[in-house]
């Protein structure tokens, strides 16, 4: 009636994307950093990257403007690094816990389904027994 319920348009394909996966408008960002860091380092990829690549590409990534819960910020960090083909055979082990360590956070809702969604696709396809 007076516009105050009109969802904003995205202007751009970052924006189409983060009201797809995190709705219009979008949540505030919650992403505890250092927290996300320890997650990342140690449950995701159990030790096998770096602390201080883990800590870059975190900061990094929790500067941009998608609205990262902590546990989104840890799959999207985990994720980069799982996709790095050069790191693919030194943590083949660490992804399987990391793909139920995502599923488990989906169903407390502690991220988002679409992001796990993309994270098994990913990690399917590159470590899918058989490789």
């Amino acid at each position: 009636m007076f516009g105050f319920f009109k969802k904003k348009k995205p202007t751009n394909a970052l924006e189409a994307f983060i009201f797809a996966v995190y709705g219009n408008p979008p949540p505030p960002k919650t992403a505890k950093l250092d927290e996300a860091i320890q997650i990342t380092h140690e449950e995701l990829l159990m030790g096998v990257v770096s602390r201080e690549e883990v800590a870059k590409l975190a900061t990094d990534l929790n500067a941009g403007p998608i609205p990262y819960s902590t546990h989104d910020l840890a799959l999207s960090v985990a994720l980069n690094f799982f996709k790095q083909p050069d790191l693919v055979p030194r943590l083949r082990g660490a992804q399987l816990v990391a793909r139920f360590k995502a599923v488990d956070w989906m169903s407390q809702k502690k991220v988002v389904p679409p992001l796990v969604q993309s994270f098994e696709d990913v990690l399917y396809k590159l470590y899918k027994p058989g490789l």
